[in-house]
């Protein structure tokens, strides 16, 4: 089986266990060989996910692969949150932190700090020391949520 059809088969099965508790998939990776694989799960909703949440939706998950069966030979399944500092990749990663701080480095920028006033296909709007400034996508090495102590 083709690795992209595992992912497609895999997502197929985990995204009705998400949706009944409000929760979204933000990434699957598949490791390993086939042998063994390894499905490692992030999951998250806006209000965040504590542990046990995991634990559950894991149980659950693992149910449904186990009734399925899309894995040929043995299998580690993994659920976590994608934790606070996570990289923001997506338009639906940047969506959700509409009027956060954000820091990222980007082309002509370099490293910087602001807080995300827009998203759009190609480019974001993000408010830099009291300036809104237009930051074209492709020019955004990095980002994710910035914290203060």
């Amino acid at each position: 089986m083709e690795t992209t059809d595992l992912y497609t088969k895999l997502e197929d099965l985990i995204n009705p266990v998400l949706e009944v508790r409000n929760l979204e998939l933000v990434e699957l990776h598949i490791s390993g060989g086939q042998r063994r694989r390894f499905v490692r799960l992030y999951v998250d909703r806006p209000t965040g996910i504590n542990v046990g949440e995991c634990a559950e939706v894991s149980r659950e998950i693992g149910d449904a692969f186990d009734t399925f069966d899309p894995i040929a030979g043995a299998y580690i399944l993994e659920v976590s949150s994608p934790g606070l500092t996570r990289q923001l990749k997506t338009d639906r990663d940047f969506e959700r932190v509409i009027g956060k701080k954000l820091q990222f480095d980007a082309t002509g920028l370099g490293e910087c700090v602001g807080k995300l006033q827009e998203v759009h296909e190609d480019h974001l709007r993000v408010e830099i020391e009291d300036e809104v400034v237009s930051i074209n996508r492709d020019q955004i090495h990095k980002a994710n949520l910035h914290f203060e102590i």
